[in-house]
């Protein structure tokens, strides 16, 4: 099985699928940059920000003009690995709307592989109806984390049999995860300003609790912890207070929380892969905000019984210092809220992804008609034009669209 994935934050679930696939899958790794750069040739730059925005009645010429376009990179990727499905982590993205259309011409499915894992109440309410409305679900099928996810699909508009549960298959890396001598590293899960928040990008609205946790930290390297900061994977690096040291926002998260002694953080999925991994976890809970906001929030504030939750800044260092492995009685906790938010965590989730995936190509490959099988080997025969080539055709497209905006004055 041939499989053209494309690569947004995503390396660790392709690693992961690489490795459970074996010899019997073949990947080819399209990075997302390079069909989101051209969709904004065409598109302006606010449809970058906004699912209303690509959704607009005035972008509707856009949509068929990259449409055109897409089909074309599309192809330019068949010529290079004849595929047998496309998969993608999410369908949301502006870049990826006019791919199923482009797949099917071709005889083979647009499938979701989801990487986003938790979803907070506010994302299964609200922006859920947002997605329903303006990006609405155009998988084959998708392959999710867990039930939760798959019932925040169905409310985004997602047919409930085209999806599975499988676990996700980054999180394999948590089964049968070795014992280590203990240490004294705290691991601290850095965070955009404004993350999490209904305002989300308007205003650091997170910036004194983070700022708080930081000068936490600070004192805690001076008494000979090691404090490593690891910034979201689309975060700008911070700068740090001394004794902090930054990890490249790109380095594997689950590594570094096997290798840590203590991870503090807030509101992130990889709070959950350290409750896995048997560390203490600490929450950063103090934040008026986050009280107010606590409905729309993932509830880690309300689970006292599985992590430790800091109500004040003052209770960081102390907390640090006492922190100790969970027991079993905590970790049965936290299996269970584990189970509810990001799905089973067994060490097999790569291999069912796979299997649904299969199953899937193998529907698409029964019911291809000859003009699907025509256009596959031609373009098989075919050599992608080279890259400057590339650049002329779009450059082409760029001066028939000047010219029919021209006329249409």
């Amino acid at each position: 099985m041939r499989l053209l994935v494309l690569n947004h934050y995503f390396d660790h679930d392709i690693q992961a699928l690489h490795v459970a696939g074996g010899d019997d899958v073949e990947l080819r790794v399209w990075p997302y940059h390079e069909p989101r750069w051209e969709a904004l040739r065409v598109f302006p730059e606010r449809v970058a920000g906004s699912l209303e925005a690509y959704a607009a009645d005035d972008m509707a010429e856009r949509r068929r003009e990259f449409a055109a376009v897409f089909e074309r990179l599309l192809h330019e990727q068949f010529m290079r690995f004849p595929f047998d499905a496309f998969v993608v982590p999410s369908d949301i993205f502006f870049y990826v709307r006019p791919a199923p259309d482009a797949c099917h011409r071709l005889g083979v499915p647009f499938f979701v592989a989801q990487k986003e894992t938790t979803i907070a109440e506010y994302t299964m309410v609200e922006f859920a109806a947002l997605v329903a409305r303006f990006a609405p679900p155009l998988h084959d099928h998708q392959t999710v984390c867990s039930e939760r996810h798959k019932q925040y699909s169905v409310r985004s508009g997602a047919d409930p049999d085209t999806i599975t549960v499988t676990g996700q298959p980054r999180f394999d890396f948590y089964a049968g995860l070795p014992k280590r001598q203990a240490g004294r590293t705290i691991l601290f899960l850095s965070y955009h300003l404004g993350a999490y928040h209904r305002d989300e990008g308007i205003r650091p609205v997170w910036q004194t609790l983070h700022r708080e946790t930081e000068a936490g930290l600070e004192a805690l390297s001076r008494e000979g912890w090691r404090v490593l900061v690891k910034p979201h994977p689309q975060q700008v690096p911070p700068a740090l207070r001394p004794g902090l040291e930054l990890v490249a926002p790109s380095a594997d998260a689950r590594k570094l929380i096997a290798d840590a002694d203590v991870v503090v953080g807030f509101q992130t999925t990889a709070l959950f892969e350290a409750m896995l991994a048997r560390k203490p976890v600490l929450y950063t809970a103090w934040d008026p905000e986050a009280a107010r906001l606590g409905a729309d929030l993932i509830p880690f504030a309300d689970w006292d019984a599985g992590i430790t939750v800091l109500r004040s800044a003052s209770e960081l260092a102390p907390a640090v210092r006492a922190a100790a492995p969970p027991d079993e009685a905590m970790m049965a906790f936290r299996r269970q809220v584990v189970a509810e938010f990001v799905g089973p965590v067994d060490g097999h989730a790569s291999e069912r992804t796979l299997e649904v995936i299969g199953r899937v190509v193998r529907e698409f490959a029964a019911a291809r008609t000859p003009e699907m099988t025509a256009l596959r080997e031609r373009l098989a025969r075919q050599r992608p034009p080279a890259r400057l080539g590339r650049r002329a055709l779009m450059k082409l497209d760029g001066a028939r669209r000047m010219i029919r905006a021209r006329r249409s004055r």
